[in-house]
């Protein structure tokens, strides 16, 4: 793939339940935003222990995200399918996600969700604006570790030349905790310097 450049669908992209709904609406152009719908829907699944939008065929499929989600608005419809111009979508109110996830669920994990299940795919968290949301500040730290005791990774902020020039500064200001930038030194990867 190339970044900004879609690619032409062939058959199903991906299961069912993960399934962006520009692709439900039919849409021929597979972009980044296709899988951040999916990561949303991977999420959901892991925070409720089963799919989030389980359809049978893909109708049914759009009315379990239109029953989680609300109807998309015309504008929504159109930025995942401009040849729906004229398609009649039933007014429905979104359901709570507090009648989707358990109480224990926080607030943080339900922003960056919703953040990713987004209608219309430009309006979807970007990949690493997700990394930098704060539902993943007790990664950045420095007391906190693995499930297992163990360390966390030592190259976890570490990020390519490519990731790098993506980012603003705020960006990678959010993304690498200071204690790490100041571990490495600038112009070596993981600072948002040079290489």
């Amino acid at each position: 793939l190339v970044p900004g450049h879609p690619t032409t669908l062939v058959a199903y992209i991906c299961s069912r339940y993960y399934r962006a709904p520009e692709l439900i609406f039919g849409s021929t152009d597979y972009n980044s935003a296709v899988d951040l719908w999916s990561i949303g829907c991977v999420l959901a699944e892991m925070l409720r222990g089963r799919p989030l939008f389980p359809g049978e065929n893909g109708v049914d499929q759009l009315i379990e995200i239109i029953k989680v989600l609300g109807a998309p608005t015309k504008q929504e419809v159109m930025a995942m399918n401009p040849q729906y111009v004229n398609f009649p979508v039933p007014p429905i109110a979104s359901s709570s996600w507090g009648t989707v996830f358990r109480n224990n669920v926080g607030p943080d994990l339900i922003s960056v969700l919703v953040a990713f299940l987004q209608y219309d795919p430009e309006a979807r968290i970007r990949p690493l604006e997700a990394c930098a949301h704060n539902c993943f500040d007790s990664l950045r730290d420095e007391r906190s570790r693995c499930p297992d005791g163990q360390a966390l990774p030592t190259d976890l902020f570490s990020f390519t030349s490519r990731e790098r020039r993506m980012c603003s500064a705020s960006l990678m200001e959010r993304l690498i905790p200071a204690w790490s930038a100041a571990r490495t030194p600038v112009g070596t990867p993981g600072t948002g310097g040079g290489e």
